[in-house]
């Protein structure tokens, strides 16, 4: 009993192969200082892009947009502006949505409020189509601006606005609403104090403000016995948030925001900058970690079987499977676990990059501010560092299982065989790939183009999993003419193509994902948009159409157009969207995002033809009637005659009637309804465009007559343009994705080759001792680089095509995509340039050194 009490620790048996193992992993990382720089580097950037991205998903979250006109507002009041999902994340409306007017009687009267203002926001432009936001001097008080010149405005005609419009009391403005010029006096200046809050772009400043009459902004508001919010002013001494919880007792049915959170209601971009940041870098983060998780486990995979000749001597002298594993383990976790940690750091500045590329683009505001907390840097390190281990556990079962003479002969010529489960995995996941390309015929519209993006990257799985008897079929055919060649630079590389299928492939896969993810990620949305035009020139059937610059336009405008001479039919187009739910189980729904048009029932038949496919689109006349496209019908379930449930852009209930069906959604949106309906529902009230008809073929005389209203006429194929340019606008960060996530490829790719040209110093040694020249070995790298790169192109190309003909069949009809010869043959360029450039690199670095050395 003695004896064993006085056993320490570090003596046990199993004490001692963990220290052993340990004094292993270390030794074995000094010695093999490439591999472990390519395992580093992979290691390191997928951290780095995963906090990044966990960055982008916590400000989702957690960030925002600090007010800045409501600065002035103690509390702010305002509608629900987005609709609970059950088991999901709210979606936000389109439009803003708005309070009764007797909302601010119901504040006023609450305890502690000092004063409550309605407020009111009109969209105008400039003369110089610069668009501006127009208030009622009441809510001036909510604000931070203060008086600095002139008075207060108190006719129709008076205007107050800031400094940015270079104007001084006793100037008149030029300011116009839906395309109705007015002349203002202006009357007073402003100055906004404090400056604008600074977030991820570089202006954080909103567009020029002025101030009207309570009275005329509310002429001009579209949404009479309403109101956009209330702002509230605290009694002194009164505490903001006691008080907006005494506010939320008294109106249940409104929202009530303190703090930063009134700047999610300042504007409806704001606040659904935060859901869009969610689902973007969601999505996004997908799809990255999915690379990254391929990435590394290649690398991985490359880095051991470099060590063939190492394992095959340890388990000569007697080292144990679990020694193996534990050893290659141990040694993943020192390198990927600094790599980690110095990767989360960076990801921050990464962030900031891509949250300035979002405010760019318009998808969040520019004073969007990033939270920025220690959770993405420890979710990334532990990712990173879980999923290094996996494929180690992965890379380490062949080493750790073969017998020494075997690894020890592996470690000379490879053997091509690949193991049951290996190949079973990668069957299912080919099957699987090609069962989501072939979504669009299960799922109706973009719905199923969603499941077909993802499923190149399990196709490009599946190929890495088969990728040494793919490159040995491909060889199959090739080796013939390469044998043919009298270049014993060819036949050489022939031989060693042949005989290496493991380490070629290593190098071809993450090639030709390259090549996939960006064929996928590009041609995507130019099928799509492709689509939307061709239907939208099909349908459009008006010759002219007819635009406010920088605005919508109003209902009087619309009006003169059609009075004007040789105007036979007009029809205000406005677009919104909608949200239609479906109830899933336990509990759960699903929200989807639907286009929506109105039109004029009494005129869309003369300027636009939809390809109704059953029903009569002047029945949109009647009260509570919808047109779905085919698509939106077969997805939700309903035909001509029955009953549809959805939520208008500013959230409101609406339960309709389908009169007719008709094919060209993609171009016109899912759901068309009358036009007076849906302004009543939107954000400013206007129509965004006229489709006019006119007596004449080319509609010139109609155009130089609308062109003297202030407005702007285009032929139908501007609509066509319209129409692309919506269904694509996301399309920027389809590119942004791709630029990120193939700079990421394109380092793997670097990396991977680099490790395994460099690998081959020995075996260029060989060969220039046995009598080849330098030349000769060169122009071997390089016939072999050309091999790679020709094989990745037709994998990556292979794989490609399956989805994109998918999301071509769910948009069109036709398994047809939309390919950029241009765009293709860049993508092919640059990923060739590096696969070439990352062999011949090593390769000289390698004949450069003495024989030996």
């Amino acid at each position: 009993m003695s004896r064993t009490s006085t056993r320490t620790g570090p003596t046990t048996p199993t004490s001692g192969v963990a220290l052993t193992t340990w004094v292993l992993a270390r030794a074995s990382l000094r010695h093999n200082r490439r591999g472990v720089a390519g395992v580093f580097i992979a290691v390191l950037v997928a951290s780095m892009l995963v906090t990044a991205l966990g960055v982008l998903l916590e400000s989702g979250l957690r960030g925002g947009t600090p007010p800045h006109r409501l600065a002035g507002a103690d509390v702010v009041v305002g509608a629900p502006q987005s609709l609970p999902i059950p088991g999901d994340m709210s979606e936000a409306f389109a439009e803003r949505a708005t309070l009764p007017a007797d909302v601010v009687a119901d504040v006023s009267a609450v305890d502690g409020v000092e004063r409550a203002v309605g407020d009111l926001t009109v969209p105008l432009t400039t003369a110089a189509h610069e668009e501006v936001e127009a208030h009622g001097w009441s809510s001036a008080a909510l604000t931070p601006y203060t008086l600095t010149a002139g008075e207060e405005p108190r006719r129709p005609g008076d205007v107050v606005v800031d400094g940015s419009f270079g104007v001084a009391p006793g100037d008149t403005l030029t300011l116009a609403h839906g395309g109705t010029v007015t002349e203002y006096d202006v009357v007073g200046t402003v100055d906004g104090g404090a400056p604008a809050p600074q977030g991820v772009g570089d202006d954080g400043a909103p567009s020029g403000t002025v101030f009207l009459t309570d009275d005329r902004a509310a002429q001009l508001w579209p949404r009479e016995g309403e109101v956009a919010l209330v702002g509230v002013r605290a009694e002194d001494g009164v505490d903001a948030e006691a008080l907006a919880e005494r506010i939320a007792a008294a109106v249940p049915d409104a929202e009530v925001y303190t703090g930063d959170r009134r700047g999610d209601v300042e504007s409806t971009d704001a606040y659904g900058a935060r859901g869009m940041l969610t689902a973007l870098s969601a999505s996004f983060a997908g799809t990255a970690l999915l690379v990254a998780v391929f990435v590394v486990a290649n690398t991985l995979a490359l880095s051991v079987a470099q060590r063939r000749r190492e394992f095959a001597l340890l388990k000569a002298v007697g080292t144990t499977r679990g020694q193996v594993h534990a050893m290659i383990a141990r040694e993943v976790t020192l390198v990927a676990g600094l790599a980690a940690l110095l990767g989360a750091g960076p990801g921050y500045w990464l962030a900031s990059f891509l949250g300035e590329q979002f405010a760019g683009a318009g998808v969040i505001p520019a004073s969007f501010v990033l939270a920025r907390s220690p959770l993405p840097a420890l979710a990334a390190v532990l990712l990173s560092v879980v999923t290094a281990l996996g494929a180690a556990a992965v890379a380490a079962r062949r080493p750790a299982a073969i017998e020494p003479v075997d690894a020890l002969r592996e470690s000379v010529v490879e053997t091509p065989a690949l193991g049951r489960v290996r190949i079973l995995t990668s069957v299912v996941l080919a099957v699987l790939g090609l069962g989501a390309s072939l979504a669009p015929l299960v799922l109706p519209g973009l719905s199923g183009v969603v499941v077909v993006a993802s499923a190149a990257l399990v196709l490009v799985i599946a190929a890495g999993l088969a990728g040494p008897w793919i490159v040995e079929r491909l060889l199959h055919v090739l080796g013939p003419v390469l044998r043919r060649s009298r270049s014993a630079s060819v036949v050489l590389a022939d031989a060693n193509a042949r005989g290496f299928t493991r380490r070629l492939s290593s190098a071809v896969v993450p090639l030709a994902l390259a090549i996939a993810l960006g064929s996928v990620q590009l041609f995507t949305p130019t099928t799509v948009a492709a689509e939307a035009a061709r239907q939208a020139s099909d349908g459009t059937v008006a010759d002219l159409v007819v635009a406010s610059p920088a605005s919508g336009i109003s209902d009087a405008v619309a009006g003169e157009v059609a009075a004007l001479p040789g105007v036979e039919a007009v029809t205000a187009v406005t677009t919104s969207e909608a949200l239609v739910t479906t109830e899933l189980v336990d509990d759960e729904a699903l929200a989807e995002r639907i286009g929506v048009q109105g039109v004029d029932p009494a005129t869309v038949d003369q300027t636009l033809d939809l390809g109704v496919t059953g029903g009569d689109l002047a029945r949109l006349a009647e009260p509570g009637t919808v047109a779905l496209s085919t698509e939106s019908a077969r997805s939700l379930g309903a035909d001509e005659g029955e009953e549809v449930t959805f939520h208008l852009g500013d959230g409101a209930p609406t339960t309709a009637t389908v009169v007719a069906t008709y094919e060209r959604g993609l171009g016109f949106g899912d759901v068309t309804m009358d036009g007076a309906v849906l302004r009543a529902h939107t954000t400013t009230g206007l129509a965004d465009h006229l489709l006019v008809a006119t007596s004449s073929p080319d509609g010139a005389g109609v155009a130089h007559a609308v062109a003297a209203l202030g407005l702007v006429a285009q032929d139908r194929d501007e609509l066509a343009a319209v129409a692309s340019d919506v269904t694509t606008g996301d399309e920027w960060v389809s590119l942004l994705a791709l630029l990120v996530i193939l700079g990421y490829v394109g380092l793997a790719v670097v990396n991977t080759l680099v490790m395994a040209t460099a690998e081959r110093r020995g075996e260029f040694d060989l060969l220039r001792l046995v009598g080849s020249t330098d030349r000769q070995v060169r122009r071997m790298a390089g016939v072999e680089s050309l091999l790679v790169v020709g094989m990745a192109v037709v994998i990556g190309t292979a794989i490609a095509i399956p989805p994109l003909a998918g999301i071509a069949l769910g948009v069109s009809g036709l398994p047809f995509p939309t390919i950029a010869p241009v765009p293709y043959l860049l993508i092919v360029g640059v990923t060739a340039l590096l696969g070439v450039a990352s062999i011949a690199v090593p390769t000289r670095l390698a004949l450069r050194a003495p024989l030996g050395g």
